[in-house]
């Protein structure tokens, strides 16, 4: 797997996708069951996801990307 933390990774759809999800009514539960600061990791088949509470929203950070692909994408905005 590739490690994917850095500037870039808070850009990645699946990190956007998670926490619109976690901060909305439906993922309202999951934050009322988390003490501030407490994280957990979410595991898909492609990614593994690191969500910690603060503040009392989720914040989400991309930590791998799965092995199957070859190289990941480059998702840091660049400037002109």
């Amino acid at each position: 797997m590739k490690t994917m933390e850095g500037i870039g990774a808070s850009k990645h759809p699946i990190v956007k996708r998670f926490t619109k999800y976690l901060n909305g009514p439906m993922g309202k539960t999951v934050l009322e069951n988390l003490d501030e600061d407490e994280s957990f990791i979410l595991q898909t088949s492609e990614h593994t996801l690191r969500v910690t509470k603060r503040k009392g929203k989720a914040v989400v950070r991309l930590m791998q990307v799965g092995a199957d692909r070859k190289k990941p994408p480059d998702w840091t905005i660049k400037a002109r």
